[in-house]
């Protein structure tokens, strides 16, 4: 099964890792010249971005060689939704803009924005092709309600990640905790216009994505 061309993966990725590198430099500029550190976290949260696109190349390294059952492919499906929702997560960083002014304001702009950004590109990249893989191992209807689930489900996410301060793991060693809040917030109206908004914004950035992917095909 092929899911994109080899050197369009290594382009993509090779400019993904200089934004990357862009975005970590700026980071180390405020930490050095402007002696703040606050913000340290964001790299890691960068780093979490990377992970759902590292699951589905995996996954695509191992179908080539036919070594991952449909079984499998679920299994590994599921370990990239519980990481995906850290990808459109970094945006909401833009709420660290509010303490700064003059320069050092547009300097946090910038830099919160380049993390943002290519965290985004790195979740729509990898919802893309496991789109593919899931399209073709399954079929396209199967494919397309597992996209909008995740899209949904990486709104509520968000939600959980900025307000409530979850985090993906929090599955794993506060699983009690986390479904008890799950089921309260069914009637929270921050959780459902949160989930509402990214979800909708999450949606038509993909759709943006898979038009300009697509833009040449005709």
């Amino acid at each position: 099964m092929k899911i994109y061309k080899e050197s369009n993966r290594q382009q993509v990725l090779f400019n993904l890792g200089l934004m990357s590198a862009l975005a970590v430099l700026l980071f180390l500029f405020e930490a050095i010249v402007l002696h703040n550190t606050y913000l340290i976290g964001i790299n890691w949260n960068l780093f979490l971005a990377w992970i759902p696109l590292f699951i589905v190349l995996y996954m695509n390294k191992q179908i080539k060689t036919k070594v991952l059952s449909k079984n499998k492919i679920m299994i590994y499906s599921l370990l990239w939704l519980l990481f995906f929702p850290n990808a459109p997560y970094i945006i909401t960083d833009l709420v660290h803009l509010y303490p700064y002014n003059g320069n050092s304001y547009w300097h946090h702009q910038i830099m919160i924005y380049t993390f943002a950004f290519v965290s985004l590109i790195c979740g729509l990249l990898s919802l893309y092709w496991i789109q593919k893989i899931w399209a073709t191992t399954f079929s396209k209807y199967w494919s397309m309600i597992f996209i909008i689930s995740s899209v949904v489900l990486s709104g509520y996410g968000i939600f959980l990640g900025r307000i409530q301060r979850f985090n993906s793991w929090d599955l794993f060693t506060h699983p009690v905790a986390l479904l008890k809040y799950v089921l309260h917030s069914f009637s929270n109206p921050t959780a459902i216009l949160m989930t509402f908004e990214f979800s909708v914004f999450i949606g038509l950035a993909y759709c943006m994505l898979h038009s300009l992917i697509h833009l040449n095909d005709q």
